[in-house]
């Protein structure tokens, strides 16, 4: 028998932030905000495509790249929601339904 999937829903920054903050498992985007969070998902690499740098550098660059994240983000002048939203997109990963919404559910949640 499978486990019934319960969706955070979120309408707007606010909904996001706290659902990042709940740390939800699954967080379904709906309405207009849907288009906010693709250009925040699409900023970040697949896992596929991390473990292609990752196996080819050891590792390292994994290490490299947080540290010039961290950096970068430090001499930003983007507002620190934006930082936040940015920072915690990356622990998940997306989906979309069938209605072309937004499904984002931990990383965590494949392993």
């Amino acid at each position: 028998m499978a486990e019934e999937v319960v969706y955070f829903e979120v309408l707007n920054e606010k909904d996001l932030l706290e659902a990042f903050q709940r740390k939800e498992d699954y967080i379904l985007i709906k309405g207009e905000y849907n288009q906010e969070v693709k250009r925040l998902v699409d900023t970040k690499l697949s896992d596929e495509e991390l473990l292609g740098l990752e196996l080819g550098s050891s590792g390292l660059i994994y290490i490299f790249s947080e540290l010039v994240y961290k950096l970068l983000n430090a001499f930003s002048d983007e507002p620190k929601t934006k930082k936040t939203l940015e920072y915690a997109i990356r622990q998940y990963n997306a989906k979309f339904d069938e209605k072309k919404r937004i499904i984002l559910y931990l990383r965590q949640l494949d392993y």
